[in-house]
């Protein structure tokens, strides 16, 4: 299975985590629930239960003129919330 590194972006801060998944979109709701607290700053308990049921149905697009990158973003608490996933090795 893949390596993916999935990082994510939310109000200035960066968490970074790694998986093997056969489908990046899947595993990222679930890397997303096993985030350390105070991973990111202004995440609170009621943002991170919203975070993991938005991130298991985002829509993700490919990062054009980049092979196996993708993002996707939604709103989280009146702020963007943004998760890369890239597949590092195969």
């Amino acid at each position: 299975m893949p390596l993916y590194t999935y990082i994510a972006s939310y109000r200035g801060g960066t968490h970074a985590d790694q998986d093997r998944r056969s489908n990046f979109k899947g595993s990222a709701a679930l890397l997303l629930g096993r985030m350390p607290d105070g991973a990111l700053p202004y995440l609170s308990k009621e943002l991170r239960t919203d975070m993991v049921h938005k991130a298991f149905r985002c829509e993700w697009t490919a990062i054009p003129n980049r092979s196996n990158l993708w993002r996707t973003a939604f709103d989280l608490g009146g702020h963007e919330f943004a998760l890369y996933a890239i597949q590092t090795e195969r």
